[in-house]
């Protein structure tokens, strides 16, 4: 597997709003560190991020929302940080997604990370791990939110559909990626599959139902799966059994991973009770699909316990990797 690390370090969010309290804002280069530190020990194929035109930004987001945050972000100081304070005016739907004077660059690189990591598959069919932040699944076409500016995974996946390549985008994170159902719910051409904990408690609240299906002329490629909190992996398999089975039935030509470790037991902002050992029986399970399809790439979403996310991670990695040694 390759590696491409862009994890924006000089954009660090301090605050969020939760339950009415301002609060330690826990989306920070720190929750990735570990990972970071085991890739570059270790003997893997490293690759560059290639910069791109600010215009395939339009590829799944709405001009007035770009210049929104690009604008905004151009007003703020360097010690900055801006909280949505008319919902319908600032494109934020949330209050646990701040804008920094440098929130629009970073979020630019790490879209042009996740771009490059998939060409990289492209071009040489090795599978990509993509291992950045901002994270991007709940990004919407107009607005920001979940931690999340510009849609990684979505920009990549319209950019696929460019070349005339179909793409099935799995989520794992323990939230529904609402944003990229927002983006693609009217698109025949890629299929969006999210396990998550229900919406019926957990965030965001308002998307992730089993009946949101895709609108008409694209009815089928969007399936939500949600489990309740503190599922365990005898509850999470037959999930993951039942998204994979859509996704072959898909037939897609490229599959990307949105990649979240809030799953696991010990995150302190996911409710499901996954343990180390179930993230190497997903990498296993997932490895077998990418050998029918033959293109995959993981790209970072959420997770917020450091030790966690890193036990997740080697876990995942030894269930990919091993199956296919």
């Amino acid at each position: 597997m390759d590696f491409l690390i862009q994890l924006n370090k000089e954009f660090v969010p301090t605050k969020e709003i939760d339950n009415g309290k301002i609060v330690k804002n826990r989306e920070t280069p720190d929750r990735l560190k570990k990972i970071e530190n085991y890739i570059l020990s270790n003997n893997f194929r490293l690759l560059e991020s290639s910069e791109f035109s600010e215009d395939i930004i339009y590829l799944a987001h709405k001009s007035e929302y770009k210049e929104y945050l690009k604008e905004k972000c151009q007003t703020l100081g360097e010690k900055d940080e801006y909280l949505p304070e008319v919902f319908f005016v600032d494109k934020i739907f949330d209050t646990g997604t701040p804008l920094k004077h440098n929130t629009f660059e970073v979020a630019k690189k790490a879209v042009d990370s996740t771009l490059s990591g998939v060409l990289n598959t492209l071009a040489t069919k090795n599978p990509t791990y993509i291992l950045t932040r901002p994270p991007g699944h709940h990004a919407m076409r107009n607005y920001a939110g979940g931690y999340c500016y510009f849609n990684n995974v979505a920009i990549a996946a319209k950019y696929l559909e460019t070349k005339e390549i179909r793409s099935a985008i799995l989520d794992i994170d323990f939230h529904h990626g609402n944003g990229t159902q927002d983006i693609f719910y009217d698109d025949k051409n890629v299929l969006y599959v999210s396990i998550h904990g229900t919406p019926k408690i957990f965030y965001p609240w308002y998307s992730g139902f089993e009946n949101e299906s895709g609108t008409e002329g694209a009815e089928g490629t969007n399936k939500n799966i949600p489990i309740p909190g503190g599922a365990t992996w005898d509850i999470y398999k037959p999930a993951l059994e039942e998204a994979l089975n859509t996704i072959e039935k898909f037939k897609p030509d490229f599959l990307i991973v949105s990649v979240g470790y809030d799953t696991h037991v010990k995150d302190p902002v996911g409710h499901f009770a996954m343990e180390d050992k179930d993230y190497k029986e997903i990498g296993n399970a997932l490895s077998k699909v990418y050998e029918k399809i033959g293109f995959i790439c993981f790209v970072q979403e959420g997770g917020y316990s450091a030790s966690a996310n890193y036990k997740a991670f080697l876990n995942l990695l030894e269930g990919f990797e091993g199956t296919r040694r």
